[in-house]
């Protein structure tokens, strides 16, 4: 061991060689710190204190907790204890390894930065990976790797090249991930990734856009752009926009603004949007849905739909207490399972249904039906009626049209269950 005065250091600078071991308290200019060297701190705790800037020319260990102006080194750093920097901390070519709690104004770390304590900086810059066990308050946070904190993670922004953790509850304001993000809970501002994120607890967002797949817990945000699938687990209770290019799951209720989705939507409990619904495939609702308006390419199923503007399916719509809408249209050879309340209604050809309420109604060539209730009805040729057909102003029909029952004029449209 190599004694280099203890006490307060008036000279400076203060110089430690290679391989050697020493004791100070206090230096009042810069420290240089040799390579395989052993600084240790006095007092207890034991702490160092530099009024300068530490200069590490290689691999160097602090075996206290170190106050300073400033931190330079070549290779690797270790802290036993706390470190709190005035300015910027730089390590190149190494890692920075702190026991305690890590302050800075700046840290710029080549390889690791790994704090076992709280960390607070302005701007963190890491090539590798940055693993913090404690709390996290920073500015920016751009890391090559991987990032993972386990304690409380607040940051304006969070830009990672490989993977996020954050395991304990999330504050940030951008979070850019080329890879995959795994969240526990809190709030993400905007959110960009291009493989997954992940949210075990609740979060609040703004904007996420995910490259591949979103699994959620619940929440409350705005817009949901997602490449791939979208899965919520939990209550979504408000949202602006959901636009998906694959599958979407989402557990009810679940209320927003507009949803689509290119592939498949299937949501257990009750879907209320005050704007559009668009699917192109297949959409299971397994409660109510409510939207401004609903257009799904292939089947639509739910326990009851209401719209304020059009339902137009493709293939089949499904319900147990039927459709209510302003306007109702099925696609060619499509069919209609549970009852029709619309102003308007169409059948494209071949298409079938079951009970129809509207003001006008409308079957293209070979349709079926069961029972119709209008005030205009027009029925296009081959199409057939196995029930009852009421109407109040007009019944047009083509030739080979079949009706099981003579078709009957009413006087008024409540006659028939219609408004006036």
């Amino acid at each position: 061991m190599v004694g280099v005065g203890s006490g307060e250091e008036d000279r400076g600078p203060v110089r430690v060689g290679d391989g050697e071991i020493a004791t100070l308290g206090h230096v009042s200019g810069d420290l240089i710190v040799g390579r395989h060297a052993t600084i240790r701190g006095e007092g207890t705790p034991p702490a160092l204190e530099v009024e300068g800037i530490v200069r590490c020319l290689g691999y160097c260990t602090f075996d206290c907790s170190l106050r300073a102006r400033g931190l330079e080194a070549r290779g690797d750093v270790e802290v036993l204890g706390d470190l709190e920097v005035q300015g910027p901390v730089r390590v190149r070519g190494g890692s920075l390894r702190v026991s305690g709690s890590a302050k800075a104004r700046r840290i710029d770390v080549d390889e690791q930065l790994r704090v076992e304590g709280s960390l607070e900086a302005e701007e963190i810059h890491v090539g590798g990976a940055v693993r913090v066990s404690g709390d996290a308050d920073v500015g920016l946070v751009s890391v090559g790797g991987t990032l993972h904190a386990s304690g409380r993670f607040k940051a304006d922004e969070v830009r990672v090249g490989g993977t996020v953790r954050l395991d304990g509850e999330a504050d940030v304001g951008l979070l850019d991930v080329g890879g995959t993000a795994r969240l526990a809970s809190g709030r993400v501002g905007e959110a960009d990734v291009g493989g997954t994120l992940r949210a075990s607890g609740e979060l609040r967002f703004n904007r996420i856009d995910v490259g591949g797949t979103v699994v959620l817990a619940g929440g409350q945000g705005g817009d949901v752009r997602v490449g791939g699938a979208l899965r919520v687990h939990g209550p979504l209770r408000s949202f602006s926009t959901i636009n998906v290019g694959g599958a979407v799951f989402l557990t009810g209720p679940t209320k927003g603004e507009r949803v689509r989705v290119g592939g498949t939507l299937e949501v257990d409990g009750d879907l209320e949007l005050t704007g559009p619904l668009t699917v192109g495939g297949q959409a299971r609702i397994n409660g109510a849905l409510r939207a401004g308006s609903v257009k799904v390419g292939g089947a639509l199923r739910a326990n009851k739909i209401e719209a304020q503007g059009e339902v137009r399916v493709g293939g089949l719509i499904s319900t147990l207490e039927g459709v209510q809408a302003d306007l109702v249209e099925i696609g060619r050879r499509g069919r209609i399972e549970g009852p029709v309340r619309a102003r308007r209604v169409r059948l494209r050809e071949r298409a079938r249904a079951e009970d129809i309420w509207a003001d006008e109604i409308v079957l293209e060539e070979g349709a079926r039906a069961r029972n119709l209730y209008g005030k205009r009805i027009y029925i296009e040729y081959g199409c057939a009626i196995t029930g009852e057909v009421k109407y109040v102003e007009e019944l047009v029909a083509e030739e080979h049209v079949r009706f099981a029952r003579t078709p009957e004029k009413v006087e008024k449209p409540e006659d028939i269950g219609l408004k006036t």
